[in-house]
């Protein structure tokens, strides 16, 4: 199944997507069609308004758009339809509960000094740098700014140190994510050099504003269920800039599979259905790097796409004003120096 969030007329809704005819069918309205012909423990169900409603209501709400799905493909021509052409994709989850990604990819680990015996490192991103699939992006006055295409995963059954052997039991599904980075914020503004009274030091950058700007967190356009996807540990994905592929890679690159990176983050972390794993990304494409391929000064239309679970298409608009730090420089100033004389 292919389950999408959309607005039309003001009024949000789930979706079933009809992908080859560019269709959706209104899942609510359609189940208010057919519950009544469904097994005796799913009469009852209400179909929600939210995906992340549908996905918390477990086996129920997945079986009862399983049955909708089931009705379409059987050809029931009487069920409600929709080009998607007629309604706003939104992004699929808007609020998850969690948000994680991960740090580490292939062309940062050859060049990273890790420790003796790796595990995945990881960062929590804010449910307001998510937009829609077809929404703007917009750039701030930050510098550089670069995409990353990934693969998002959504959990659909929550559980606290899971393991890896039962970990894909978890997953409902998967979607497009790209997480949008400032790298040049990541060099000069986002980090604290540490000098300790033994004389050693040690240089900490931070992630919380350079990959968490509002808009940075393009999404959809919906959720390809796991048992619709054969293998997601090969999945091609690239992002376009302007039509030029700008990166270009596979899934089956990932430092971590799935199984690790679900058992990992259950371990300090319960996990809740719709908590999102976004698994990280790619390459660039040469010529370029990941240093030019400039989102603000470049402009135009971005693009990111997952073989088999659809493509993104964000325009992006570059907001000008720097941000003034100077009086901020001033006020910490002081307190950090005390902290390296400590």
């Amino acid at each position: 199944m292919k389950l999408c969030q959309y607005e039309r007329d003001e009024q949000r809704a789930v979706g079933l997507v009809i992908e080859d005819k560019g269709e959706i069918v209104d899942l609510a309205a359609a189940w208010s069609q057919l519950s009544a012909s469904a097994p005796s423990a799913l009469r009852d169900y209400v179909m929600p308004s939210e995906l992340l409603q549908l996905i918390a209501d477990g086996d129920k709400g997945r079986a009862a758009a399983a049955f909708v799905q089931a009705a379409i493909d059987a050809g029931d021509g009487s069920l409600p339809r929709i080009a998607l052409a007629d309604v706003h994709l939104c992004a699929p989850i808007a609020r998850p509960p969690k948000f994680f990604a991960i740090a580490v990819n292939q062309d940062s680990r050859r060049r990273a000094i890790t420790p003796e015996n790796p595990h995945p490192t990881y960062f929590v991103k804010l449910h307001t740098c998510i937009t829609g699939p077809f929404d703007t992006v917009r750039i701030p006055d930050i510098g550089q700014v670069g995409p990353e295409i990934e693969l998002a995963v959504i959990i659909g059954k929550g559980g606290k140190a899971i393991s890896e052997a039962d970990a894909m039991d978890h997953v409902f599904g998967f979607t497009v994510h790209n997480d949008i980075t400032a790298h040049e914020m990541r060099k000069t503004t986002e980090w604290v050099h540490v000098r300790r009274p033994d004389g050693s030091e040690e240089h900490l950058t931070y992630p919380g504003r350079y990959k968490n700007f509002d808009t940075f967190s393009p999404m959809g356009p919906w959720v390809t269920t796991a048992d619709a996807v054969a293998d997601p540990h090969d999945l091609s994905m690239a992002s376009y800039l302007n039509g030029e592929a700008v990166q270009a890679g596979s899934t089956k690159t990932y430092v971590y599979n799935l199984r690790q990176l679900i058992s990992h983050l259950s371990w300090a972390h319960t996990l809740e259905p719709g908590d999102i794993i976004s698994c990280g990304t790619c390459a660039p494409v040469a010529p370029w790097k990941s240093s030019t391929i400039d989102l603000g000064k470049i402009g135009g239309v971005l693009e990111s796409e997952i073989a088999g679970l659809g493509r993104l298409r964000n325009p992006i608009e570059f907001v000008p004003g720097k941000q003034n730090f100077s009086g901020i420089k001033e006020q910490v100033a002081a307190p950090v120096k005390e902290v390296a004389e400590r």
